[in-house]
């Protein structure tokens, strides 16, 4: 028993290892079937040939996950077609005799399917005309109604193995051949082990339907995609210049921000002088820091521009004394009309975040629009913002 198993599992192996090279696009409902066979069963050791031989028809549906590699579960049942004539060796002509149902025998169990041409011969992306199929798995029996006196049934685990030849006359249909044994494990308390004396050989003919899959064919799809090696090069060429042009571009977007940086920090060591009545008055401010981007034609103030009013916010929160001019711009495309009103809202909308959501008094604060202008920073875009002037002491 050890040696099949490991048979079976050496088996399953080379067929995976096939199976992943042939085959592309098997999806979780493809290449399921139904089989439907009929034939007759007798007992292994028996006292004379035919004398014990009955009837029985065998239901199954299975998957093939691989082109060697499949499960099934099955049913069968057995028919009392002559109750004089069951004198099995496996059960006593006491145990058998007088039989009260039709269909005195059940089986039901689950299978492994090995398909041996695909798994020693190889699948050639469709399936061959003649096929050899191995199969074995457990199930369980059951016996309806022993006899008239003991009115007793009897359940057991079963031991099946067989297998198939399949003839496929077309690409959805096959006409099978199934011979096998299945083992009755009846040995109460005892280790369960296969006994000829408790088993059966069956005989069944039939049809299976195989499903369509999603590729559109019955069967597995054989895949034989291939790349030359200047196909290859290719490919790798285009890859290794797309990252070379997001390199570029990525170096040159760090470079903008790096200039604007540069700009930001000469602007705010500059200080400003206001002329009064053509009077010239000294009155020093300093820029600080945070200054607020608008989108172009825009004056409402972006979710992430909002930390840099907050930080205006917080500053004026933590000296009482300090009062800010909010200085908006534009940048010089356009209607300069146009451009003059957009840097006044600009100014309008943060100075109205500072007093509405902030809570800072409105006596501390003022908003100039100074239109269109490229003095702020050297690149227009750039230019669509408003700074903040404190007046110093």
């Amino acid at each position: 028993m050890k040696k099949i198993i490991l048979l079976a599992a050496m088996a399953a192996c080379m067929a995976t290892a096939n199976a992943q090279q042939a085959t592309v696009n098997s999806k979780t409902f493809d290449n399921m079937f139904v089989s439907l066979q009929g034939g007759v069963y007798e007992p292994t050791v028996g006292q004379s040939i035919f004398g014990d031989m009955r009837g029985m028809t065998r239901l199954e549906i299975g998957k093939w996950f691989t082109p060697a590699i499949g499960a099934s579960i099955y049913g069968t049942a057995g028919f009392n077609a002559n109750n004089a004539n069951i004198k099995s060796h496996a059960f006593t002509p006491a145990q058998m005799f007088g039989t009260k149902t039709v269909v005195d025998f059940s089986n039901v169990g689950l299978n492994g399917l090995i398909n041996l041409s695909n798994l020693f011969g190889g699948y050639k992306g469709q399936p061959r005309v003649a096929e050899l199929v191995a199969e074995a798995g457990i199930g369980w029996g059951h016996l309806y109604g022993l006899n008239y006196l003991a009115k007793a049934d009897k359940n057991f685990a079963t031991a099946n193995f067989g297998l198939a030849l399949n003839f496929n006359v077309s690409d959805a249909w096959a006409i099978n051949l199934k011979p096998a044994i299945s083992y009755a494990l009846l040995n109460g308390n005892n280790p369960m082990f296969l006994d000829v004396n408790q088993s059966v050989l069956n005989l069944t003919a039939g049809f299976t339907y195989k499903f369509k899959n999603s590729n559109g064919t019955h069967h597995f799809v054989y895949c034989n995609k291939k790349f030359t090696q200047a196909q290859m090069d290719e490919m790798n060429a285009r890859i290794n210049a797309m990252r070379a042009d997001f390199d570029g571009q990525l170096a040159s977007k760090n470079k903008t921000i790096a200039d604007l940086q540069a700009e930001l920090a000469a602007e705010r060591a500059k200080d400003k002088t206001v002329v009064v009545n053509k009077t010239e008055v000294v009155q020093t401010t300093t820029q600080l820091a945070p200054v607020v981007i608008f989108d172009q034609g825009k004056s409402t103030i972006n979710k992430a521009q909002q930390p840099s009013v907050q930080m205006i916010a917080t500053y004026m929160k933590n000296h009482p004394e300090s009062k800010v001019t909010i200085k908006g711009y534009a940048s010089p495309e356009g209607n300069a009309e146009l451009n003059q009103k957009l840097s006044e809202n600009r100014a309008q909308s943060v100075y109205n975040m500072l007093v509405n959501t902030y809570k800072i008094s409105a006596n501390r604060l003022k908003c100039e629009g100074l239109g269109a202008t490229a003095d702020v920073f050297p690149e227009n875009d750039w230019n669509r913002v408003c700074v903040f002037l404190e007046e110093n002491k």
